[in-house]
């Protein structure tokens, strides 16, 4: 999911850190990449959400014009190759449960996630903390 957002005049830099922020406090593990249009941010290992595999967050744009990107990423396991009436009849119930289960958990994070972002850019604008000036980009 992708979200744009324009006239903001908000310093992408503190945006990014404020996300990381976040994803820190929902105990994920996070690395970030500094890219040339701005940020990919990538969280796993939740304690909290348990999600398979890694959430990429990119940030991209200028003060005025940027957009965040929420994607899951994950590997395939064997479990993924075999139909799941088959899966559930060796076994692979459990794998197949395994994988809805951190479905909803995905949903239940992204609700979280654009909550937050929403918040954070409120505080940023509010606060005036993390406004872009003239030579920021972010």
């Amino acid at each position: 999911m992708q979200k744009s957002w324009t006239n903001q005049n908000i310093n992408i830099q503190a945006l990014m850190e404020k996300i990381t922020k976040y994803l820190e406090d929902e105990d994920f593990d996070i690395t970030v990449y500094n890219e040339e249009r701005g940020y990919m941010i990538i969280a796993n290992n939740s304690s909290k959400y348990e999600i398979e595999g890694d959430i990429t967050i990119q940030i991209e744009g200028e003060p005025n014009q940027f957009s965040i990107k929420l994607e899951e990423k994950r590997g395939q396991s064997w479990g993924d190759r075999i139909p799941p009436l088959l899966a559930t009849m060796f076994g692979g119930g459990y794998f197949l449960l395994k994988r809805l289960k951190s479905n909803e958990r995905f949903i239940e994070f992204t609700k979280n996630f654009w909550q937050n972002v929403n918040k954070i850019l409120f505080e940023i604008k509010s606060g005036g903390e993390g406004l872009a000036g003239p030579l920021s980009r972010g």
